[in-house]
C-alpha cells in the first residue's frame, strides 16, 4: 500500500454521547489528512471494505444517552459518510458481520484517539 488504501484523502470520527439528535454537532471530531492518516486505521478501512457500509446504522430512541458516531471517509473520488446511533446496541442485539466491521473501522480510530490522549 503505497500512501494510502483507496486513496484515502481525509478521515474523520466525530463521536460522542448526546441528549438529543441537535446536540449531534457539538461531539468532538478526530480529523486525518493525506500524509497523517495512521497506517492502521489506512488498513482498517481497506480490510473491512468501509465503501460497502450502507450511509446510516441504529436508531437515536434505542437509548438515553445518544451514543454517537459520524464517520467521513474522503477519497479521489467522493465523499461516504456513515452516521451510527447506539453502536453498542446494534452489536448487541443485530451482531452481523456488518456492524462488526463498522464497528471494527470505529474501535481503530478511537484507539489512536486514546493513544494521543496518554
Amino acid at each position: 500500500m503505497t500512501g494510502s488504501a483507496y486513496n484515502i484523502r481525509k478521515v474523520t470520527l466525530k463521536s460522542g454521547f448526546i441528549s438529543t439528535i441537535e446536540e449531534k454537532s457539538k461531539c468532538p471530531a478526530l480529523s486525518f489528512e493525506g500524509e497523517a492518516i495512521p497506517e492502521d486505521i489506512l488498513e482498517t478501512l481497506k480490510r473491512e471494505d468501509y465503501t460497502t457500509l450502507k450511509l446510516r446504522y441504529g436508531d437515536p430512541s434505542w437509548g438515553e444517552p445518544i451514543q454517537y458516531d459520524l464517520l467521513i471517509v474522503e477519497d479521489q473520488k467522493s465523499t461516504k459518510t456513515i452516521e451510527v446511533f447506539n453502536i453498542a446496541i446494534l452489536l448487541f442485539f443485530y451482531n452481523t458481520e456488518e456492524i462488526r466491521r463498522l464497528h471494527r473501522i470505529i474501535y481503530a480510530i478511537e484507539k489512536y484517539k486514546e493513544r494521543q490522549q496518554s
